[in-house]
């Protein structure tokens, strides 16, 4: 009885889940809440789910966002334009934007002159690319690659003094509590591939959760909280700049306590007083109890 699954059937099983969920509290409280309020997508899909959400259009009727799409047939991730309606929060579109060889996921937008720019994670391929997305053939065209560097997870920081960067960690270690500062040019849109800043957190919340935010003048930074595991939860960090010193200073996080997303968040982004993020659970949960106690039941009998 305790051998009925094969390795790969209990893989299966206990293979995850993402969904995003959306938060229509205003950042100022949010931040400082200790529970996040959140509506959750409803979609018919049992072979795919979606993370990594970058809000791109938010009106009262719909909401148009681009995602990490992963289906479990391809076992990678590709970038999907998903429209989701309002105010019931149901999954209308989907489209896969763009598709490659290797793994797509994080699909941060960069908005410059009136166009629509978009730096996927691809870490895979060893380096990172820029695409211009086509709002007629709702899709991704490449203008160049950025960095030749396996970049985790890369944002583009704009401050207000008019200098940008990119906040990124990076594989071998992309979960850990090294964080690297790349000087960009946001006119060109290339990066400068030697760090100006090296950051060293305490523990193991280095990686981006999403685009940093301002609220009266201050500059915020979600971050992964990755130390029990990968998409643990969410910190919410206070971000100061002096020279090529770059302060950060955690004032709260995200744990998830909705029973239906137990495992986690590792998103969290906004456009015009709207806030996304995703929540992690297994595919099977149900399954997976079961396998715990086999698991159980097998030490019991040693």
């Amino acid at each position: 009885m305790l051998n009925i699954f094969s390795k790969k059937d209990r893989m299966i099983l206990r293979s995850d889940m993402w969904n995003l969920g959306f938060i229509t509290d205003d950042i100022a409280d949010v931040i400082k809440s200790d529970k996040l309020n959140i509506h959750w997508m409803k979609h018919s899909y049992t072979d795919r789910w979606f993370a990594d959400p970058y809000l791109l259009e938010v009106t009262d009727k719909q909401i148009v966002v681009l995602v990490e799409e992963f289906c479990y047939k391809l076992r990678k991730g590709r970038i999907a334009r998903l429209v989701v309606s309002r105010p019931d929060y149901i999954l209308q579109e989907m489209k896969i934007i763009l598709e490659l060889p290797t793994h797509l996921s994080f699909p941060v937008i960069y908005q410059k002159d009136g166009e629509v720019y978009v730096m996927p994670e691809n870490s895979k391929s060893g380096g990172i690319s820029i695409y211009k997305y086509n709002p007629q053939n709702i899709c991704l065209e490449k203008m160049h690659e950025v960095g030749k560097l396996p970049l985790t997870d890369a944002t583009i920081v704009q401050f207000t003094s008019g200098e940008d960067y990119i906040f990124s960690t990076k594989l071998p270690k992309p979960n850990g509590n090294e964080l690297q500062v790349y000087p960009f040019d946001g006119k060109e849109m290339f990066m400068d591939e030697n760090p100006i800043a090296n950051v060293s957190f305490q523990s193991n919340v280095a990686r981006n959760a999403g685009d940093a935010f301002y609220i009266d003048e201050q500059m915020y930074r979600p971050a992964q909280d990755c130390n029990k595991c990968y998409g643990n939860g969410i910190e919410i960090q206070k971000v100061n700049k002096e020279g090529n010193t770059f302060v950060f200073e955690t004032i709260n996080s995200f744990h998830s306590n909705n029973p239906d997303y137990s495992l986690g968040y590792h998103t969290f982004n906004m456009k015009n007083g709207l806030i996304v993020v995703d929540g992690h659970r297994f595919r099977f949960p149900r399954m997976v109890k079961f396998l715990g106690l086999l698991h159980n039941i097998r030490n019991l009998k040693k």
